[in-house]
C-alpha cells in the first residue's frame, strides 16, 4: 500500500507524540493523582457492542454524581448512539463515522478533531489498541484504561488487569474498576431512567395495530444474536410461543433487527394466526420502550437482553457460550430467570468451532442441551414472582 504525503506525516506526527509522551514525568504511581477539581469535560469512548455499552452505564452514574457541573461526552459507534442519544447523564453523544473497512489515516482525522472540545479526561472502556490511539489524539490530559495490548504509553493512569479478571469478572464491576483511582461512590443497583415517554407515538401505534389491551400478558422475545451458533434454535421459540400463547393468552411480540426478519418470520410461522407481531423498523430507543410495555421478555445471551434489564422488565436469559456470571443483565435477582447449563468450559473464547464440537444442528452442545422445557420451567418461575 503506498501511503500519500499527508498520510505519511499523520504517522511520523502520532510517533513523535508517543516519543513526547514517553518523556513524560507521569507515571502509573500518579493513579490515585488526577486532580478532580480540574476535570470539566470528560470523554467516555464506549464499547461497539449494544450489551457492553449497557453494562457501562453504571460506571457513567457513578461519575455524573461525581462530577454534577462536569459535561460528560459519549464517544460512540453505530446503533449505540441512538440509545445514549438521551442519556439523562449524558451531555452530549458523539458518533464515531467509522466503520473497520476505513483506514488508519481516517481513525488519525477523527480522533483529532475531537481536541477542539478540550477534554480534560478520557476513559476508554474497551479494550483494543485503536480506542486507545484515538483517546490520545482527542487531547484529553488525563487519559484512563486497561493496560492490555501494549496500550500504557498511550495512558497517563493505566489500570492492570490480567486475563483471569477478563474472563471471569462481572462487566459492571469490570468496567467500574477503570475508575478505581478516583474513590467513586458504588455503582447503583439499576439504571437511571432514559429520557423517552412511553407513549412514544411509534410504539404506541404499532401496539394499537395488533390490538394490545392494558391488561393483555405481552411477551418480547428476541432470538437473535451476533452469531447464529451463539443463538437457542428458532423452532424452538416457536414451540415455546405455543405454549405461552395456549397457557397465558399471550400475545408475542418478536423483536429484532433488519438482518433477523427472516429469523423471525420462521417463529412466527409456529404461532396461531394473530398472536404473534414483527416489529417494524424501529431504533433502539423506540425498542426498549416497546419492551417496557412488555410483562416478560426471553432472549439469548445478546443486546436486546441488556436493554430489557434497562427498562426493568422481567427476563429470561438463555446462555449457552456464555456466563451469566460474566454478561448477565443488570437486574435485580427476582425479576430475572438464566437458563444455563454450567458447563465448565463457559464462557469460553467463542471459536466455533476450533474448541468444542458442533451438535447435529451446528450448535456447541452447551445450547444445544437447553430444552424447551428448561426455559419453559424458567419462565413458569419468573410468572409466580409478579
Amino acid at each position: 500500500m503506498t501511503l500519500s504525503t499527508d498520510e505519511k506525516q499523520e504517522i511520523m506526527d502520532f510517533r513523535q507524540a508517543g516519543t513526547d509522551h514517553k518523556a513524560s514525568p507521569e507515571s502509573p504511581d500518579d493513579a490515585d493523582k488526577i486532580p478532580l477539581q480540574e476535570i470539566n469535560h470528560i470523554s467516555l469512548w464506549m464499547p461497539n457492542w449494544i450489551g457492553d455499552a449497557v453494562l457501562v452505564l453504571p460506571s457513567l452514574q457513578v461519575l455524573r454524581k461525581k462530577f454534577p457541573s462536569a459535561r460528560i461526552t459519549a464517544i460512540v459507534s453505530t446503533p449505540t448512539d441512538e440509545l445514549l442519544s438521551h442519556h439523562p447523564d449524558l451531555d452530549s453523544v458523539i458518533r464515531i463515522p467509522l466503520n473497520s473497512d476505513d483506514g488508519f489515516f481516517h481513525h488519525i482525522q477523527f480522533a483529532r478533531g475531537l481536541k477542539k472540545y478540550g477534554f480534560d479526561l478520557g476513559v476508554a472502556f474497551p479494550n483494543s489498541l485503536r480506542s486507545a490511539v484515538m483517546m490520545f489524539l482527542s487531547g484529553a490530559k488525563y487519559r484512563i484504561g486497561y493496560n492490555t495490548d501494549g496500550r500504557t504509553l498511550l495512558l497517563t493512569h493505566p489500570v492492570k488487569v490480567n486475563s483471569r479478571l477478563i474472563k471471569s469478572q462481572y462487566r459492571v464491576d469490570y468496567f467500574y474498576n477503570l475508575l478505581s483511582s478516583m474513590e467513586l461512590n458504588p455503582p447503583d443497583s439499576g439504571f437511571t431512567a432514559l429520557n423517552q415517554d412511553d407513549d412514544m407515538p411509534s410504539v404506541q401505534d404499532f401496539l394499537k395495530s395488533i390490538g394490545v389491551e392494558k391488561n393483555d400478558f405481552t411477551v418480547s422475545i428476541h432470538p437473535g444474536t451476533s452469531k447464529p451458533e451463539r443463538s437457542w434454535h428458532p423452532d424452538r421459540f416457536g414451540l415455546l410461543c405455543q405454549k405461552l400463547v395456549k397457557e397465558y393468552e399471550a400475545k408475542i411480540i418478536l423483536v429484532g433487527n433488519a438482518d433477523e426478519i427472516g429469523l423471525l418470520e420462521q417463529i412466527e410461522k409456529f404461532c396461531p394466526p394473530k398472536t404473534a407481531f414483527i416489529i417494524p423498523r424501529m431504533n433502539l430507543r423506540e425498542i426498549s420502550s416497546l419492551i417496557k410495555t412488555c410483562r416478560l421478555f426471553i432472549g439469548n445471551d445478546s443486546g436486546m437482553m441488556h436493554l430489557a434489564a434497562m427498562v426493568g422488565t422481567p427476563l429470561v436469559g438463555i446462555f449457552g457460550p456464555g456466563s451469566g456470571d460474566t454478561t448477565g443483565p443488570y437486574l435485580e435477582p427476582e425479576k430475572k430467570e438464566i437458563v444455563t447449563k454450567n458447563y465448565p468450559c463457559s464462557p469460553c473464547r467463542q471459536r466455533f468451532f476450533k474448541e468444542c464440537k458442533p451438535s447435529m444442528h451446528n450448535k456447541p452442545f452447551c445450547l444445544e442441551d437447553i430444552s424447551i422445557k428448561d426455559v419453559t420451567d424458567a419462565v413458569q418461575r419468573l410468572i409466580k414472582k409478579f
